[in-house]
């Protein structure tokens, strides 16, 4: 598992990522209230299959002048060395940012050679607020998808 930063380090880091974020909305993002995420993860939860027909489901509620869609890359994949702790990673991440249901929606994922990867969707702009509440958003590279 990887090793604990210094405070300043991770400082550091959140500074930076905050940097590459705060580069102003689109034209086209107008604000409003989003997603109701509580309704769409009860739908994701109750789902039987991960499929076309949920995915039709997310795409009827989307709204890309309120909502916006970003993709996680663990940058420090290589120091994993076992599942378990990689998936500990995860879990300890979801925890972290449990104080955000209302905000935003994620999925992450272990992948075979232990990286990390993960979906989100925020209501608002861009991640800022995660940024804020977890500290461990800057051990990961963050993009946007969309909103075309």
């Amino acid at each position: 598992m990887t090793e604990e930063q210094p405070p300043e380090v991770k400082a550091e880091a959140r500074e930076f990522m905050k940097g590459l974020m705060s580069a102003p909305p689109s034209d086209e993002f107008v604000g409003g209230n989003g997603i109701d995420m509580a309704a769409w993860k009860f739908t994701y939860k109750a789902a039987t299959s991960k499929d076309s027909a949920l995915m039709e489901k997310f795409w009827s509620i989307y709204d890309p002048k309120s909502t916006s869609i970003w993709t996680m890359v663990y940058d420090e994949a290589d120091s994993n060395e076992n599942l378990d702790d990689t998936v500990e990673i995860v879990k300890d991440f979801m925890k972290k940012t449990e104080s955000l249901n209302s905000h935003c929606f994620g999925v992450m994922h272990t992948l075979e050679g232990l990286e990390i990867e993960g979906l989100w969707v925020f209501n608002g702009p861009d991640p800022e607020q995660l940024f804020g509440a977890n500290d461990d958003t800057s051990w990961y590279s963050w993009n946007q998808i969309g909103p075309e």
